[in-house]
């Protein structure tokens, strides 16, 4: 039975590269693993007097975390840094305090960007909150960064257009998939 993925994407947009990279990731990923994306858009900002009486959103992100077997997380650089839709999700999920439904849960990174780095400053900021204590995941050491987005990638259609993207897509589903299984 294929292990269960939850990806949250930091990033509603109906034309989020974000959701373009995780489309093409779904088809590319290895029957040993299932990539679900997780709605994280309609979150409430994180309140910790909402931790005693929770919004049925954070109750329904919470609880999809914690049924996961892993946790992709994907985000587009925003001003040198992850999403703030990204950076929410990851704080309701590890509250209320000692009730964190990250820990141990195995991580992947994603990053999209305009510049050719693809988001590796954004993957650095995800990198250092997976390894603290209230998250507490295990990490792929390497993440996926999809960069030069308005270089044509992706064509109108949203195919890739670049093989080394498409490699490096592959190449890093088949990893993270290795790493599932091996945590």
């Amino acid at each position: 039975m294929a292990k269960q993925i939850a990806v949250l994407i930091g990033s509603g947009s109906a034309t989020s590269f974000s959701h373009l990279v995780v489309r093409h990731l779904q088809k590319m990923a290895p029957a040993s693993i299932e990539l679900n994306v997780v709605n994280i858009a309609d979150l409430p900002l994180y309140d910790r007097d909402l931790d005693e009486n929770s919004p049925a959103q954070y109750t329904r992100v919470r609880e999809a975390v914690a049924a996961a077997d892993g946790i992709l997380l994907v985000t587009p650089e925003h001003n040198a840094s992850m999403s703030a839709m990204l950076k929410n999700a990851i704080d309701v999920v590890s509250r209320p305090m000692g009730e964190s439904k990250w820990i141990g849960k195995p991580a992947g990174i994603v990053t999209v960007g305009a510049s050719p780095a693809g988001g590796v400053r954004a993957a650095d900021q995800v990198r250092t909150i997976t390894s603290g204590s209230f998250v507490n995941m295990p990490t792929l050491p390497f993440a996926l960064n999809v960069g030069n987005l308005f270089a044509g990638v992706f064509d109108e259609k949203g195919e890739i257009t670049v093989e080394a993207v498409a490699t490096s897509m592959q190449n890093f589903i088949n990893a993270y998939a290795s790493f599932v299984e091996k945590c």
